[in-house]
Order: structure tokens, then C-alpha cells, then sequence
């Protein structure tokens, strides 16, 4: 069995799809297999990942949401450890290794996630956004339930044991469901930031915007109920990490 599973959730993203492939193909950590799963493509995607074969598992499913879609690959996958990687997006070479390097080193951790890059459709490099490394758990939380931090879904690891706890994707959120996975994990594990890009978000025309409008107070209202805390706990601890929050650097 592979040690880590690459779950690629896609929908109509033909275009990119083979760009995301060939980019965990080119991963220096070899023991991964990719789990794509296509959410009723109506365009090219599934001929264009015919001609991988193995390592490449391609699963078609009738269109449910990009949840419904990791949650199967989530269910499908032979891996110990689970990476996600958005279809247009790309993991840089070095990301598995670093990762499971990290793991290998910090056996206790369940939970990672890194600074990534911010590029154009042409590849070109327009922003380094460097996730706060935070403390502890608490300050993961506190972080995370303010939006102090924003974790890329295609910069994390995660056990596969771990989703046995915290649950699967809300398939109800059809904007900001990562970030609730991301609340309930935090529930549960301390999580680490490695501080080096490892992945590339490319911005292109059809980008989905993840505004949460409504969603956001919803997840908001969940994770405070399962943190146990009400405002006058976030009131103290927006005095203990208040300053703490994402750093970016332009270029």
C-alpha cells in the first residue's frame, strides 16, 4: 500500500488537469499513488488522464460538490497519510519529502500545512504567502476561528485516522467547507506549519471565489460550540495572540 494518497477533486478543469498530475509525478517522495476524482466533468478531463494508467486511479462520480468529491477520495484511498491538491493548482517537487521528512522527525504529528506560493495562469510568481507557524493548539484555533490563517487545502497532510475524529467535508458548505475541516481538526490536533513554500495556487479567470457570505457565521457559531468558548474567552485570547496573523511578501 502507498504511504501517502494525492486525492485531486475536479470538475471541468480539463485544461489543467494534466499540469496538476504532472506535477505530483514529480514529487522526489515516491511512495504516493493519485486518487483523482472527476464530479461529472462534462469537458475533457477524463481522456486526458486516460493515457497515465497507474500510478493514477481516475473515479467518476455523478456531480455532487467539490465536498462529496474529497470525502471519496477520502473513502478510496489506500494511503496512511492523505494530500489534497486542487486541480489547477500544483505541488512543487520537494512537498511530499519535506513533509513526510517532518513526520518521520515528529512522529506525534497528525496535521500539516505550509506557505505556498500565489502565481498567474503564465506560471509567474506574484506573491509568497507565509502562514503563521503558530504556538500550540490554542493558538491553532485562535488563528484559525478569527482568520488570522488561511490554509491552502493543496499545501496540507493530513492521517488518514484523523478524519475518524474530526469527520469528513461538510457537503451542506458549498463555499469555505476547508475551512471548517480545518476548525474541527483544530479541535483535535495541534497541527505544524512547515515555513517554506511547497505548493503553487494559480490564479486563472475561472478561479471559485471562496467568499463564505452566510456559511462563515454558521461554521463560526460550530466551532466556538465545540471549542467550548463564548466572546469573552476570544476577547482574552485576542490579547494573548491578537498580533499574531499571515504574513505575505510581494514580489
Amino acid at each position: 500500500m502507498p504511504e501517502v494518497s494525492v486525492i485531486i477533486p475536479t470538475y471541468n478543469r480539463g485544461k489543467f488537469i494534466t499540469n496538476a498530475i504532472e506535477s505530483v509525478l514529480r514529487q522526489t517522495y515516491r511512495d504516493l499513488e493519485i486518487v483523482i476524482i472527476d464530479d461529472g466533468s462534462t469537458d475533457d478531463t477524463r481522456s486526458r488522464v486516460a493515457p497515465y494508467g497507474s500510478p493514477v486511479r481516475y473515479i467518476y462520480q455523478q456531480n455532487q460538490g467539490v465536498s462529496e468529491a474529497r470525502n471519496n477520495g477520502i473513502k478510496q484511498a489506500r494511503g496512511k497519510y492523505i494530500a489534497f491538491l486542487d486541480s489547477d493548482d500544483l505541488f512543487l517537487p520537494h512537498k511530499l519529502e519535506e513533509q513526510m521528512n517532518y513526520i518521520k522527525n515528529h512522529p506525534e504529528c497528525k496535521f500539516l500545512y505550509s506557505w505556498y506560493y500565489k502565481t498567474n495562469a503564465k506560471g509567474e510568481i506574484k506573491l509568497l504567502r507565509k502562514n503563521v507557524a503558530c504556538r500550540n493548539q490554542e493558538h491553532l484555533q485562535y488563528c484559525l476561528i478569527t482568520r488570522r490563517l488561511g490554509i491552502r487545502t493543496s499545501t496540507v497532510l493530513i492521517h488518514k485516522e484523523c478524519f475518524e475524529k474530526a469527520g469528513l467535508f461538510n457537503r451542506n458548505y458549498w463555499r469555505s467547507q476547508d475551512w471548517d475541516m480545518w476548525l474541527r481538526l483544530a479541535a483535535y490536533y495541534s497541527g505544524a506549519c512547515i515555513k517554506k513554500p511547497l505548493a503553487k495556487y494559480v490564479l486563472h479567470d475561472s478561479n471559485v471565489s471562496y467568499v463564505g457570505g452566510g456559511f462563515r457565521n454558521e461554521i463560526k457559531k460550530a466551532a466556538l460550540k465545540l471549542y467550548g468558548w463564548d466572546q469573552g474567552k476570544l476577547e482574552e485570547l485576542g490579547k494573548k495572540y491578537g498580533a499574531d496573523r499571515d504574513r505575505k511578501k510581494t514580489y
